[in-house]
């Protein structure tokens, strides 16, 4: 099925907005709901951190699970050092990879179940790294089993040095609607 909509970035590269709803969202009333967003707001947060202006990115090493634990759930890391054409699974968080039959961690992205939320997620990571920017997607799919899946994600780029994309941080979450 063809996603409802793409790309989320407007020409200085911020996301603008989206359609559609998360599930399994506990967010306080007056957080932001949306998964997507509140990780995005994160990202900036780190990267604001550097007070210098030294520095583009945030690095994994700044990334703490305690801060984010209902986004890192859903999280995924990709690595593409030395795996740049076909970015490594490193993490996969608990909630994401129920949405795979099979172990992600150190497989390609390119061996991603189809018509899943994983393949979905991680279908635009080379336009992130070419890029260089944060991206947002989200749409719908059937499942190989007729069900109609509704989700969105987002990839952040990450880096050791602050300055080079060394490899990618992203989220996903979805509702699914029997048709």
């Amino acid at each position: 099925m063809d996603e409802m909509s793409t790309d989320m970035l407007s020409d200085e590269g911020e996301i603008e907005s989206e359609t559609g709803g998360d599930s399994g969202n506990d967010a306080p009333q007056g957080m932001e709901r949306r998964l997507v967003f509140r990780l995005l707001s994160h990202w900036r947060e780190l990267v604001g951190r550097d007070l210098a202006g030294e520095h583009d990115y945030p690095s994994f090493s700044e990334l703490d699970p305690e801060t984010i634990p209902d986004i890192w759930e859903h999280a995924f890391v990709l690595d593409i050092s030395g795996h740049m054409e076909d970015p490594l699974f490193r993490l996969v968080g608990p909630k994401f990879a129920a949405y795979s039959p099979i172990d992600l961690r150190n497989l390609p992205v390119s061996q991603a179940p189809r018509d899943s939320l994983v393949e979905k997620s991680v279908d635009f990571a080379q336009e992130v790294i070419s890029r260089e920017v944060p991206i947002s997607r989200g749409g719908e799919f059937l499942k190989p089993d007729g069900v109609k899946v509704l989700y969105r994600s987002i990839i952040l780029p990450m880096s050791d040095d602050g300055i080079t994309v060394s490899g990618l941080f992203g989220a996903a979450n979805c509702r699914e609607e029997t048709v």
